[in-house]
């Protein structure tokens, strides 16, 4: 519905969204998401620090609270949310991501490391505990002032100095509660650690706020005993006063002890459990009860009563069984008022037993005295027993506050204790210590008196010692499943597999008694967080309710360290605060001298800069990134010193171009260091405004005595988490990505950064190095986007561009600046101009005031009379008497003349640019004085791109192809040698139709010419095959080579080039032989070439490498052989068919070509095992195309030829099975023979598998490993 004035217009709805749109990308573009190319800043920055300068939260004040700060950028200027209000406060406080930090941080505001900063603010109630180097105390009554000086227990035992106290108010509070009952109380955004898992599965500490704490999350709780006090507190204070003359001044005075000890911690403990204080003033009687059945108990609490308080009597009485017991009991009364009322200030009150609590001055007790109370209420109150085949000790309450405060004093013990309340009835609580090491630390702190406890104790310490069963309650979630789940799947070793399986390893008792082994299995990762575990002996306590409280009173801490942290009813938390840094003096200059126009926020009750008068060109010299609708800018941050020379040498040359201020500012400076390489992406970005630069860490390679390399890391690249490029290549290492790594340590410190990478022996360093630059994060890209905000547009600068806004927006600063001083001095002028008259014409001027009726009228008076204005008359009104003597009218002639000085000056400025240039230039000097600073980037020359092959290490590598078409490589020491006749070892876990069909022995960097059994050629290097394991199987050749359907791999040749003139040899399965020049095949195609042209039915069994004057030797199935010169067969090209090398009988084929030298024997391996070994002069040389002589005696027990190598004595044969074992053994070991005989036997076969010769290959001995 409308009314009759509104009138409804048609719109198009694309016309309707396009407008919206347009609105919404215009807003986040100029209100959010792009920088001022003037004062380089957003406008969430800009506000921040305006709202800081507002608070005077100048670098010389002190801190303030984060949570305020975002509080009053919120409230006042920037409704946005806090979170994003405060990680833009935390950024610009961080000196890793800004190259002059505008923020100076107190507290934990991340790291480089990817920690995150910690939350705003922290706040607990009143009632919480601190670990202090005072006492443990609550917190509301550390101090009733904010300055404190005191030590505090933080993260990680550490021990820091706490300098303020904060009462921050009422606050609506959470109470959070953990299984074992240990409970904290604070505001919502209260952090704590917890433990939680990563995305690996990994267990991490993290902070988390209450209010988004779950049931299910477990915290960290501090068990640590650090941080006693080292005295015992004096008592002095707590003597009664004694009032002379007093109608109750009777009661009699004993002497007091001057300080707590351990005997009067031990009274206060068994009264407070066994005893009562009763004081009635009415009647005035003040007296002390104790009741107990026990005798050694009675004994020991008269002994120290009467050392402690000696002439005081205790009065005894016997009395029957009380209650349900069944034993009679003595009762001990004490009836001094004096006594009483010093117990009573102690903390032992007369009340209730619901309300009872522990005694004040026991909080601030040493370690002994505490243990002495604890003794003697644990006596009273507590019991020890066995529940089954558990030892438990416990206490009993009606008051949970008593029960809740001896929990966490026992955490300073090292004990852990359950807090159990009886829901069916109201007030029954008890605290339950179970577990072998809670009750030897008992029996070792704190121990029972009476002989039948402490016989108890002492057996009951022994149950379990030697734990075999482990504490339900008490270890590390997601720890076990963690290394199970990495270290099973990752090693090789069944026993280490075996081993993890079968252990634990989330419990203390367990990583203690097996850390040796760990050392050996797990990487420095996760060694350095057992080590972190065992050291800090954390107790992680399940969250079971998170629920609200309420309003109360809470209070903070300021921790002067890092971490910013201070342990709280065992519970760990923290916080930040800030101020602005020194060089935003510079950002925020002159501001209250109209420099810059002032707007409305965004709910037009306060004013708020639109601009800030920056004297820094901040848009270069700290970097801005950000992501608006459709656009992005990616500024990265510059040198101080090299942008102001910049500056300073366009206002001395105008008319200077891009490349003349790129003599000056070299490239960006990032804060994090590292190195630029090349200088074309930096050139790209100066001139266009867009660019893409190379950056790398910095890494140097440190030989150590051995023959291990160190790879040491001390720079990264910009915006990098180091953590993060740590567990990345450790990832890679793990996958076998990466090799030659055999640790990683992160040694940075204060010093600074180092990442260390050990290397494995002999292991070329730079391969290993480039291969990290290539496939991590210490090599990469950083993409330059110039895009700001120029008069509300956004607008991709050049490097000109955008220095010359800062220069156009310094002027329009000084200008105003200016304008603004010399109107205040002529207004200064104007008024003293009155004085002067005044004090010319003084009679007649108080003449004039004393006949006048007003002090309007007198005013009106004035102005007639001697032509002033309204202010000048004023002001010699508001004059005061002392200004007529001559001292002062002297100071008022000075004040004159000082006012005309500065007047000429600041017309002149005004009336001349240059002399607001030199200024501009005057003060960029300055700033390089006091905040300049060398560069940290080093920029270097291109670094070509890497190929493959200089990631890759030259070493010899076995290449082995399988029947059923699987390639791998792997090292040859992964093979041992053995004696002949053995039994070989495992090698490749085929199927069982496959099996090894070829091996050759070459270097990863040589091409590998693949012929296939149809005769084309593929080429591959041998880096290209995947390494495996040697009872891997290996990859599929298909996915390495484009062959087509039943095609096979007949030959492999390893060339190392293709240049020279060389040849190769090629035969085939019916005795054909063709030569072809090697540089023929130096172009392969992706599907492959052609080799050689076969006829039907015919294979290519052989190729060989030759130089066109070697011997050839074919040697056939059925045993035959022929020896001829290779120069006998003509060149050919690729596609011919090649002429006969030998001539088969029916059934024959030919199984090898070799290329005999001089001195060598021939080898001929059989399909059952049997192996000769033959001179090779007793093949003579015969012509290309016979039917060859007999070269070896085939037989049923011997079997058909497979195979023949020529050899020599240093070398070493391979033998492979179709079922996968293998066989390496020296060639000296096989005897030389006749060519007619049948041979020795080389390996036994499995007759019941049917088990024959496959393939065999030699290794040359000095490749040996």
């Amino acid at each position: 519905m409308y009314t009759r004035n509104e009138k409804i217009v048609p719109v198009y709805i694309e016309e309707e969204v396009k407008d919206s749109y347009l609105n919404y990308a215009m807003s986040v573009i100029v209100g959010r998401a792009l920088p001022d190319a003037r004062d380089g800043l957003k406008p969430v920055h800009r506000r921040a620090l305006f709202a800081m300068h507002e608070l005077g939260l100048e670098h010389t004040k002190p801190y303030k609270k984060c949570a305020r700060i975002v509080g009053e950028i919120l409230g006042k200027y920037h409704p946005h949310g806090d979170v994003a209000v405060y990680d833009s406060l935390v950024r610009m406080a961080q000196d890793f991501s800004l190259r002059y930090p505008l923020v100076e941080g107190q507290g934990n505001f991340g790291s480089i490391d990817g920690d995150v900063a910690a939350a705003m603010r922290y706040c607990v109630t009143g009632g919480t505990f601190v670990v202090t180097n005072r006492c443990l105390e609550r917190i509301d009554e550390i101090s009733d002032k904010e300055d404190i000086s005191l030590k505090v227990l933080s993260l990680g035992k550490k021990i820091n100095a706490a300098s303020k106290w904060f009462d921050s108010g009422m606050r609506p509070i959470l109470k959070t509660k953990t299984f074992k009952g240990y409970e904290l109380r604070g505001t919502l955004n209260h952090p704590i650690l917890i433990l939680q898992k990563d995305n690996k599965g990994k267990p991490a500490f993290t902070w988390k706020l209450m209010k988004d704490l779950k049931k299910g999350d477990f915290a960290v709780i501090d068990r640590s005993d650090g941080l006693w006090p080292s005295q015992e507190p004096i008592l002095k204070p707590y003597f009664p006063k004694i009032v002379k003359n007093h109608k109750y001044s009777r009661a009699r005075v004993y002497p007091l002890p001057p300080r707590l000890s351990a005997d009067l911690s031990f009274l206060m403990g068994a009264i407070l459990a066994e005893g009562y204080i009763s004081i009635s003033k009415k009647n005035r009687t003040y007296k002390i009860g104790f009741c107990n059945t026990d005798a050694e108990f009675l004994d020991t609490f008269r002994h120290a009563f009467k050392k402690i308080f000696p002439g005081c009597a205790i009065y005894e009485q016997k009395r029957g069984p009380l209650s349900y017991g069944k034993k009679d009991c003595s009762y001990f009364e004490i009836c001094s008022a004096y006594i009483v009322k010093f117990l009573k200030g102690l903390g032992l009150n007369n009340i209730t037993s619901h309300k009872k609590s522990i005694p004040k001055i026991m909080f601030h007790a040493a370690k002994k005295s505490m243990g002495a109370f604890l003794r003697g209420f644990f006596e009273g109150d507590g019991s020890i027993y066995l529940s089954g085949r558990t030892p438990i000790i416990d206490c009993a309450s009606s008051s949970e506050l008593l029960l809740k405060e001896i929990q966490v004093i026992l955490l300073r013990f090292g004990i852990i204790s359950t807090l159990w309340h009886n829901n069916k009835r109201k007030r029954e609580y008890k605290l339950f210590i179970r577990g072998v090491d809670n009750i030897n630390c008992f029996k070792d702190n704190i121990g029972f008196l009476t002989k039948e406890k402490v016989a108890r104790l002492e057996k009951f310490s022994q149950i379990n010692i030697d734990r075999k069963a482990m504490p339900k309650t008490d270890y590390i979630p997601y720890l076990s499943a963690y290394l199970r789940n990495k270290y099973i799947k990752d090693t090789l070793n069944w026993n280490n597999k075996n081993w993890l399986l079968k252990h634990n390893l989330d419990r203390y008792p367990k990583l203690e008694k097996y850390y040796n082994r760990l050392t050996g299995l797990l990487d420095y990762r996760d060694l350095n967080f057992i080590q972190m575990l065992l050291k800090n002996y954390y107790l992680f306590d399940k969250i079971v309710s998170v629920t609200r409280a309420g309003k109360e009173k809470v209070y903070s801490l300021r921790v002067d360290s890092r971490c910013h942290s201070f342990v709280s009813n065992g519970f760990i938390s923290h916080n930040t605060e800030a101020r602005l840094a020194p060089i935003s003096d510079e950002m925020l200059a002159d501001i209250d001298k109209d420099t810059v126009n002032f707007g409305p926020n965004f709910d037009a009750s306060l004013q708020e800069p639109l601009l800030l008068p920056v004297a820094l060109p901040n848009l270069l010299i700290n970097d801005s990134s950000g992501i608006a609708v459709g656009m992005a800018t990616n500024i990265p941050p510059h040198n101080l010193n090299e942008v102001a020379d910049a500056i300073i040498y366009l206002l001395d040359h105008p008319e200077a171009e891009i490349k003349d201020v790129m003599r000056y500012i070299k490239g960006p400076d990032f804060p994090t260091a590292g190195i630029i390489c090349g200088r074309g992406g930096i050139k790209d970005a100066y001139f266009t405004g867009k660019g893409k630069l190379t950056v790398r860490a910095r890494a140097t390679i440190e030989h150590q005595k051995g023959g291990k390399d160190l790879i040491v890391v001390t720079e990264i690249p910009y915006q990098v988490q180091k953590t993060s490029i740590i567990e990345n290549i450790a990832g890679l290492v793990d996958e076998k990505k990466i090799e030659g790594i055999s640790d990683i340590r992160d040694e940075s410190d204060k010093e600074g950064m180092r990442i260390v990478f050990e290397l494995k022996r002999d292991t070329e360093a730079q391969i290993v190095l480039n291969q990290l630059f290539k496939h991590t994060q210490l090599e990469g890209t950083f993409g330059i986007i110039m895009l700001a905000l120029v008069d509300n547009r956004p607008r991709v600068l050049n490097l000109r561009q955008a220095l010359d806004c800062y220069i156009d927006h310094r002027r329009v600063i000084i200008r105003r600046r200016t304008q603004f001083e010399l109107d205040k001095a002529q207004k200064r002028a104007h008024i003293l101009d009155g004085l002067k008259i005044a004090l010319k014409f003084i009679d007649r001027v108080i003449k004039v005031i004393k006949t006048s009726k007003s002090v309007q009228v007198a005013k009106e008076n004035l102005m007639k009379e001697f032509g002033l204005s309204d202010v000048q008359a004023q002001a010699i009104l508001e004059m005061q008497l002392q200004r007529l003597t001559a001292l002062e009218r002297d100071k008022l002639d000075a004040e004159y003349a000082e006012l005309l000085k500065k007047i000429e000056l600041c017309k002149a400025i005004l009336a001349s640019e240059k002399k607001i240039e030199a200024i501009i230039k005057d003060e960029l000097e300055e700033l390089k004085k006091k905040y300049g600073d060398e560069r940290r980037t080093e920029i270097v020359g291109e670094v070509e791109e890497l190929e493959i092959k200089d990631l890759i290490a030259e070493e010899d590598v076995v290449v082995t192809v399988s029947h059923g078409g699987y390639i791998k490589r792997l090292p040859v020491s992964s093979y041992r040698k053995q004696k002949r006749g053995g039994k070989g070892a495992t090698g490749a876990e085929l199927r069982e139709e496959d099996f090894i069909e070829h091996l050759f022995v070459a270097s990863t960097k040589d091409y590998l010419l693949a012929f296939t059994d149809k005769g084309r050629v593929h080429w591959l290097k041998v880096y290209e095959i995947p390494q495996a394991s040697r009872i891997s199987k290996g990859k599929a050749i298909v996915n390495l080579l484009q062959l087509v359907s039943d095609e096979k791999v007949s030959a492999t040749i390893p060339v190392k080039d293709f240049s020279g003139d060389n040849f190769l040899v090629m035969a085939t399965k019916l005795g054909l032989i063709k030569k072809t020049r090697l540089d023929e095949y130096s172009n392969p195609r992706k599907g492959g070439i052609i080799g050689i042209t076969l006829e039907k039915g015919d294979e290519l069994i052989g190729v060989s490498l030759t130089d066109g004057k070697q011997e050839l030797l074919l040697a056939t199935r059925l045993g035959k052989a022929i020896r001829f010169a290779e120069s006998q067969v003509r060149d050919m090209g690729r596609a011919a068919k090649g002429v006969k090398g030998i001539s088969l009988r029916k059934g024959d084929q030919v199984i090898a070509m070799e290329t005999p030298q001089k001195d060598s024997t021939v080898l001929t391996v059989t399909e059952l095992g049997f192996a000769k070994r033959t001179a090779v002069g007793q093949y003579r040389i015969q012509r290309r195309g016979g039917k060859g002589i007999i070269n070896i005696k085939v037989t049923k027990k011997n079997g058909p030829a497979v195979s023949l190598k020529t050899v020599f004595d240093k070398d070493e044969l391979m033998v492979i099975t179709q079922n996968g074992m293998f066989l390496r053994c020296p060639i000296k070991d096989i005897r030389a023979t006749g060519r007619s005989s049948q041979g020795v036997r080389l390996i036994k076969l499995n007759e019941k598998e049917k088990d024959i010769v496959s393939s065999v290959a030699q290794v040359i001995a000095e490749e040996e490993q």
